[in-house]
């Protein structure tokens, strides 16, 4: 049965008991899977008419990797490798353009033919890019002249000036003790708004600290008092299998690496209840002997507004009636929820599966039969994101959403079905919607 609606059931059936990722080759999602030689472009021609011998790094390439690729490939960030360091460009050449040409690289993104989002520019990478990055590789790596390099305004991955950035009350190292789940640790630490309660976000962007331990953060309400003291010291709790308190009642947020900030149209916000503390999940992974040692202070940035014209809430959409056979390539589930509700505005939508999930596909079916695509594409377990809609769509009265979900079952020799854990599934688009 599908869920339009922001109760706690939901978001704790969706988001809220279990962890919302899980490690599976992280490296592939920013840093890609190092390839053996190069493949695909032949360099012939470029998509311009030039030849391989005229194109270079500073006036061609490092444009390039500066808009898709450095947000995760930069000093400190998830992905192995500094792609603004020209020599190790210049090094890794070849096995970046196997990732290109293979479609690895940049990770999966929504289609934005299907509805235009803020940063597809960034996410998604047009086949002229890819030709391009093919012929420098055949006209010999050349590197031209620092000068011709264009001016490139960097992918913002946190907010600028913002009013208010709530951090772990201490530096946390994790241990990574949990025999269960080797090499992973999920803590829950209090973030108090203090004064900021009662009023409506309008942006919010995590502080990730140390990226190279950090595999994804989600944001949580829960009522001021139902926490004990056993969760509110400055070294938070282990909630891999719960996160504490008798009431946490509504996702605000959620990261995962290559996401960007959340910035609501104006006029619009989400309220921040002054009765509510703030729980941020944190996903702590052991990557090797980097990660001995290291702690982490990470936190939330926000701006607020006293208040809005038409509030934002997140409405979690999804299924809990599907069975992904044993041995199935290509499973998909689709279902529809009509709106009988109140005229809406969607201005965003995070698709969410696990890691059999492949494809994933939403669309609004008006009344007089026409379609309008809010979301599309490939799916990448380790590159999961926000899309928030250049433009809002409108969801009318009478109008139904259909949504479906794909999965590869190829390998598995049992039955999958809903579940938390990421060894079982989910179908879910959580969708920001307004009035």
């Amino acid at each position: 049965m599908p869920v339009l609606a922001p109760s706690p059931p939901a978001v704790l059936r969706a988001l809220g008991l279990l962890p919302l990722f899980a490690l599976v080759g992280l490296a592939s999602a920013c840093g890609g899977k190092a390839g053996d030689g190069a493949d695909g472009a032949d360099g012939a021609d470029g998509a311009d008419g030039g030849d391989a011998g005229s194109v270079s790094y500073y006036a061609d390439i490092q444009p390039m990797l500066g808009q898709h690729c450095v947000r995760c490939h930069s000093d400190g960030g998830l992905g192995p490798a500094d792609f603004t360091d020209p020599d190790v460009v210049q090094a890794l050449a070849p096995a970046m353009r196997a990732a290109i040409d293979e479609g690895r690289m940049p990770p999966a993104a929504a289609d934005p033919s299907c509805q235009d989002y803020v940063g597809s520019e960034a996410l998604t990478m047009p086949q002229a890019e890819r030709d391009l990055f093919g012929l420098w590789v055949d006209g010999g790596l050349v590197m031209g002249d620092p000068s011709e390099a264009p001016a490139v305004e960097p992918v913002a991955r946190e907010l600028k000036n913002p009013d208010l950035v709530l951090t772990l009350q201490a530096p946390y190292t994790p241990a990574f003790a949990d025999s269960e789940n080797p090499g992973n640790e999920y803590r829950c630490f209090v973030l108090d708004p203090e004064e900021f309660g009662g009023k409506y976000i309008t942006a919010m962007a995590p502080t990730i600290d140390a990226e190279t331990i950090v595999h994804h953060a989600v944001l949580f309400t829960v009522d001021r008092g139902s926490l004990d003291d056993r969760y509110l010291g400055d070294s938070g709790w282990d909630c891999i299998n719960g996160r504490g308190g008798d009431s946490t009642d509504g996702m605000l947020g959620a990261w995962a690496p290559g996401m960007l900030p959340i910035e609501f149209p104006e006029g619009t916000g989400m309220e921040l209840p002054a009765d509510k503390l703030l729980v941020l999940q944190m996903h702590y992974f052991y990557n090797g002997a980097a990660a001995d040692g290291v702690s982490d202070q990470s936190g939330y940035a926000f701006n607020f507004v006293d208040s809005v014209t038409k509030p934002v809430i997140m409405a979690p959409l999804g299924s809990y009636s599907f069975t992904i056979p044993a041995g199935d390539p290509d499973h998909t589930h689709t279902e529809s929820f009509e709106n009988t509700y109140v005229p809406l505005n969607v201005l965003g939508i995070f698709p969410h599966m696990h890691k059999l999930g492949r494809r994933f596909d939403a669309r609004l079916i008006h009344s007089d039969g026409s379609e309008t695509c809010l979301v599309s594409g490939d799916y990448d377990f380790d590159n999961q994101m926000t899309y928030q809609f250049k433009e809002p769509v409108e969801f009318a009265i009478g109008d139904e959403v259909r949504f479906e979900c794909n999965w590869d079952n190829s390998e598995g020799d049992s039955a999958v079905g809903f579940g938390e854990r990421t060894d079982q599934e989910m179908c879910y688009f959580f969708t920001l919607v307004s009035p």
